[in-house]
């Protein structure tokens, strides 16, 4: 090829090279997985553990299947390393009315150590969330009493109730206490502990779908007793807590909302963040993330991995249903 037609055909290689990657300018890269109609999804250190078809599969960071177990049942799935690095521990629970911890190996095989059923409920169980703390290990989980999942405004909802679990070993477990219960959606929650304070996180919302509110729980005496429910965020559309994170200045939040399509739900979310002082005051409002493909997205969880922010998302969750994993350097 002659030179004076080399440069711009260089010029050209560059520019597609620049539109396939993105115009953001920031390092991004993960998969896409079409109509992979998952139910939940993690991260797992490394890698992602997700429930299908009520099964669990591990993927890692390109989408490949590295492991799929055979009769587990599993719809919501959360899980923790233990304090060794040796052990992934995870809890999860299904529509057979079942809570099970699942050990497995933390290792490139992800071999299963042991399956455990440790409670088993006469209601439907959702959300599991699983904390280690010390020598402790907390399990919550949300009981359902009625009608799941209202999607009318005018309708009556069930009672969704967070109960409380501690144990010292993953064998033996102790009810703690409700941490809150009310005739609406509680969805969403999450588990973590700061200077010997626990914080539960969750949605609550008056109808499925429908404006939900973020808020947050706290206890200083081991899950004993609790504050009443903090509004992070007010009820002004459907609000989909993904994880929210300790950092210098206090907490960050991130969710997934459909703030600019109202009612649109999951079909016009996009991913959002707010940051809080260690007392929970707001930093700033609630900002837009610069992840990539921000649209019709629902949001399962945002962690940084060397240096990278990793998003971790459904895309049109209620029609396709596709699995996506997009990363940036980091938000502005």
């Amino acid at each position: 090829m002659k030179r004076q037609l080399w440069i711009p055909f260089l010029g050209l290689l560059i520019g597609g090279m620049a539109f396939f990657v993105g115009e953001t300018g920031k390092d991004e890269q993960g998969f896409t997985l079409p109509g992979y109609h998952n139910a939940d999804a993690k991260f797992l250190g490394d890698h992602v553990i997700t429930s299908v078809d009520e099964g669990i599969q591990i993927l890692d960071l390109s989408g490949n299947v590295v492991k799929q177990y055979e009769g587990l049942s599993a719809s919501w799935l959360y899980p923790q390393e233990a304090d060794d690095g040796k052990v992934w521990v995870v809890a999860y629970s299904n529509h057979n009315m079942e809570t099970h911890v699942l050990k497995l190996k933390a290792s490139e095989d992800f071999s299963l150590l042991e399956d455990q059923k440790i409670l088993t409920t006469d209601k439907l169980a959702i959300d599991p969330v699983l904390l280690h703390d010390g020598d402790q290990w907390y399990l919550t989980h949300t009981l359902i009493d009625g009608t799941i999942n209202n999607p009318d405004p005018e309708g009556d909802n069930g009672v969704y109730t967070v109960c409380l679990y501690r144990s010292e070993d993953l064998d033996k477990w102790e009810y703690v206490t409700d941490i809150i219960s009310k005739k609406q959606n509680l969805e969403d929650g999450d588990l973590r502990t700061a200077d010997g304070v626990l914080y539960y996180f969750f949605e609550m919302e008056q109808y499925d779908k429908g404006p939900s509110a973020i808020c947050m729980m706290s206890s200083a005496d081991q899950g004993k007793t609790w504050s009443g429910p903090k509004e992070l965020l007010p009820p002004t559309a459907d609000q989909e807590m993904a994880s929210c994170e300790q950092t210098e200045e206090g907490w960050r939040l991130y969710l997934s909302s459909d703030q600019d399509s109202p009612g649109a739900s999951y079909q016009g979310a996009s991913v959002y963040y707010a940051d809080y002082t260690a007392d929970f005051t707001p930093l700033g409002g609630l900002k837009r993330s610069s992840m990539p493909e921000n649209q019709s997205v629902r949001l399962y969880e945002v962690k940084e991995i060397q240096g990278q922010l990793y998003f971790l998302f459904a895309r049109n969750f209620l029609t396709d249903c596709d699995l996506l994993l997009r990363t940036i350097k980091q938000e502005p």
